[in-house]
C-alpha cells in the first residue's frame, strides 16, 4: 500500500529523514498510522453487508464520498433497492421495512490525504529514523550510568518503539476522529 506522505512532503514540511531510508521510513510510519486509525484512510470502493436498523444503515470507514448502490443481500435475492437516500455523511436512509440486511457499495477514505495527517506521517518517520536502528529505544531511556556502563529503559518505551506515541495518537484522532465502525476487510 502506498505511503501516506512522500519524500517531497517531508522536505516541504522541513522534516529531515535518514538519507537512503526516506521511503522505507515513510512506509513504516504510514503502516503504524493505518494500524492505529482502525479505519480506511486512502480512498477505496467497498461492498459491505450491513444490518438495517429503523430503515437505515451506518456506513463504516469514513469519510464516505459516494454511495453507488444498495441491494438486498444474496440470501434475499440480491435485487437492487430504489428510493434510498444518503445523508452525505455516513448513513443511508429510507430502506424497505422488510430489509434486515443490505449490501451497500460505496467509496470512502480520503482522495487527498489531509495536510495534518501528512505532517504526522513525516513526524513519525523522522522519529523512527532517529532511533539507533537496533531497538528504536534511545528515546525511552529511563536512566543511564557511566562507570560500569548501565542503561535502563522505560517499559512503556518498549511498546512505543513499535507503535505511535500517545501524542501522535491524539494528533491522529484530531484528524480522523474516533471511528464509528471499523472496516475489517474492504472488498
Amino acid at each position: 500500500m502506498a505511503s501516506l506522505a512522500t519524500m517531497a512532503d517531508a522536505a516541504r514540511l522541513g522534516y529531515s529523514l535518514t538519507a537512503g531510508e526516506e521511503e522505507a521510513l515513510l512506509a513504516r510510519a504510514s503502516a503504524r498510522i493505518r494500524r492505529e486509525a482502525g479505519q480506511q484512510i486512502s480512498s477505496i470502493t467497498s461492498t459491505v453487508t450491513l444490518d438495517v436498523h429503523g430503515g437505515r444503515v451506518l456506513l463504516p470507514g469514513g469519510p464516505v464520498t459516494a454511495v453507488a448502490s444498495v441491494a438486498h443481500t444474496a440470501a434475499d435475492g440480491g435485487a437492487a433497492i430504489t428510493g434510498w437516500r444518503w445523508n452525505g455523511y455516513d448513513k443511508v436512509y429510507q430502506l424497505p421495512p422488510c430489509a434486515q440486511q443490505v449490501a451497500v457499495t460505496y467509496t470512502h477514505g480520503f482522495v487527498t490525504v489531509p495536510d495534518e495527517l501528512v505532517e504526522l506521517v513525516c513526524s513519525v518517520a523522522q522519529r523512527l529514523g532517529t532511533s539507533d536502528g537496533a531497538t528504536g529505544m534511545e528515546a525511552g531511556i529511563r536512566s543511564e550510568s557511566i562507570d560500569d556502563y548501565s542503561v535502563t529503559y522505560a517499559s512503556e518505551a518498549r511498546e512505543d518503539a513499535s507503535s505511535l506515541l500517545p501524542g501522535e495518537v491524539q494528533s491522529l484522532r484530531s484528524v480522523l476522529g474516533t471511528p464509528t465502525a471499523f472496516v475489517v476487510s474492504p472488498k
